[in-house]
């Protein structure tokens, strides 16, 4: 009996936040550059969370 492979995550949800959090920086603080970098940061985090906690959850069923 053959194994499926998993399904890829979508990050999707995380991409939105971390787009609206990098705006909001950069038009609060007047530093569109900034805005840029601390949206990627919180982009990449809330992907490796999300993909640590999906993970985890296939492992357990």
């Amino acid at each position: 009996m053959s194994q499926q492979p998993p399904q890829s995550v979508s990050h999707t949800a995380e991409m939105i936040i971390a787009t609206v959090v990098g705006v909001a920086v950069g038009l609060g603080l007047d530093n569109l550059l900034l805005g840029c970098v601390v949206g990627i940061a919180v982009g990449i985090v809330l992907s490796i969370g999300r993909t640590l906690y999906v993970d985890r959850k296939r492992r357990q069923r």
